[in-house]
């Protein structure tokens, strides 16, 4: 049996750092969204780091819709300028815009472009005196394939 050990009780640490919950930081995270920071930006802006920000946003789904609303008002201005831009006759715009909301394609995209194709080529069938292999013949090892129409001895 072991001796009991008599220790002080250690500390476990600091305490863990809590998501803000006011409505400011709310804001804030939305407006820092919209204003295209990624989660690191926003944990940044917050003074803490990207782990702990997803944390937050796990146990408190308020702070994790701000976020998501920040994203999508990001989404509808770069959407919205390209939209108008098409509409004031940017080409370029106009096929993006097609191409990722629409799935057009440029030129001939067949299905084929991801098969793999192969061919065998067989030779064509022997006589079957061109079989025999003459065992006591020199060099007679392997079986020589004659040509086609050429005699053999």
């Amino acid at each position: 049996m072991t001796k009991r050990v008599n220790r002080p009780h250690r500390k476990t640490g600091r305490k863990r750092k809590s998501a803000p919950a006011t409505v400011t930081t709310h804001t804030l995270v939305e407006a820092l969204a919209a204003d295209g920071r990624n989660v690191v930006g926003v944990a940044k802006a917050l003074s803490t780091s990207k782990d702990r920000l997803r944390q937050w946003m796990d146990e408190d789904p308020t702070l994790l819709e701000a976020f998501e609303r920040g994203r999508e008002a990001e989404r509808f201005n770069l959407h919205n300028g390209l939209f108008r831009a098409a509409q004031k006759g940017n080409v370029i715009a106009a096929m993006f815009l097609l191409k990722t909301r629409h799935g057009y394609r440029e030129g001939d995209q067949s299905d084929t472009a991801n098969r793999v194709s192969i061919t065998f080529t067989l030779p064509s069938a022997l006589k079957p005196e061109d079989f025999k292999v003459i065992a006591h013949e020199p060099g007679a090892a392997a079986l020589a394939i004659p040509e086609a129409g050429t005699p053999r001895s």
